[in-house]
């Protein structure tokens, strides 16, 4: 070797502490890679519905249950939206992975922190959760995000566009329909109501965290998501139940989804924010206790859709 080749091998050859980095940097994309890079999945059913597409590990009875859910929850979200301008119903079969349990979703779909199901267009993934009372509960809520993205078009405020998919996701399915505002009472985020507004009084409850500030959470600028998940949520889903299903405000509320549920459409639809919030309390108040005494039978939860058209391929 040349000294002119020597001289330049020296120049371009990493030195010890650029090959420590670099072999740290190996390590860590190899980490996050094994983390965060979905795992290959082979669903075993595949089931066409009138508006789905189901690909599926779990059973094939509990395939059909979950398409039946979703097809109640379509025609329930079409019954209230049809009105919409930017709703179109010529889209192609909605996509949805359904995995056979937890472990499945989660080995397949690492890196998710505490999220038991996701949407990312074009498809709805969760597990069909088979020990507990509503097994569909999770797919239900990101089906919600899906229609209103996909069938409804609509860009939503944080808070609505959350509280909308909970809304869905908590309503009780019987007999082939599902009920829209009326509770599963196994459901999430129901089954953490006892942390919001805890005391009577709402400005002690502003004072002791359990009551968010409705600016803050109209606004998306209230404390630490990652901090008070569940508080989030069951603040998301109160006050879109409320809206929905208030009798002075239930017939402003499709107006307030057309304009997206931020601020000013909020006060212009619904009312000046800090009295809405007083109201919104005492609503909170009244559903607790009506939860408290509720008892959701199993028999409700029985989705009749025997007559549903299905076209199964294995």
């Amino acid at each position: 070797m040349s000294v002119k080749t020597q001289s330049l091998w020296s120049t371009l050859k990493p030195k010890r502490r650029e090959r420590r980095l670099l072999v740290y940097l190996a390590v860590v994309l190899c980490f996050a890679a094994w983390k965060f890079l979905p795992r290959p999945w082979h669903p075993a059913t595949h089931l066409q519905t009138v508006h789905h597409l189901v690909e599926s590990t779990a059973t094939q009875e509990q395939t059909k249950k979950t398409g039946r859910a979703l097809e109640c929850l379509y025609e329930a979200y079409l019954e209230r939206f049809a009105a919409l301008p930017t709703l179109r119903t010529n889209h192609p079969l909605l996509k949805v992975k359904l995995f056979k349990d937890r472990d499945e979703f989660r080995r397949i779909n690492p890196g998710l922190g505490w999220a038991e199901a996701y949407y990312r267009k074009p498809y709805c993934r969760a597990y069909y959760a088979a020990g507990e009372d509503n097994p569909y509960h999770w797919m239900l809520h990101e089906a919600a995000h899906q229609l209103t993205t996909e069938l409804a078009g609509l860009s939503l405020e944080k808070w609505l566009e959350e509280g909308l998919a909970e809304y869905y996701g908590t309503s009780l399915i019987v007999s082939n329909r599902l009920l829209q505002g009326k509770i599963d009472t196994e459901t999430y985020p129901v089954w953490w109501i006892d942390e919001l507004a805890t005391h009577p009084v709402l400005d002690e409850n502003l004072h002791n965290g359990s009551v968010i500030p409705l600016r803050s959470i109209v606004s998306n600028s209230g404390p630490s998501l990652n901090r008070n998940v569940n508080l989030y949520y069951l603040h998301w889903w109160t006050l879109t139940h409320f809206v929905f299903e208030h009798p002075r405000h239930r017939d402003q509320a499709f107006a307030l989804v057309k304009d997206g549920g931020g601020l000013t459409a909020f006060e212009k639809h619904i009312g000046p924010i800090n009295e809405v919030q007083e109201e919104w309390h005492d609503y909170v108040r009244q559903l607790k206790k009506e939860l408290a005494h509720a008892r959701t039978q199993g028999s409700q939860r029985e989705i009749l859709c025997a007559d549903s058209p299905d076209n199964e391929q294995h």
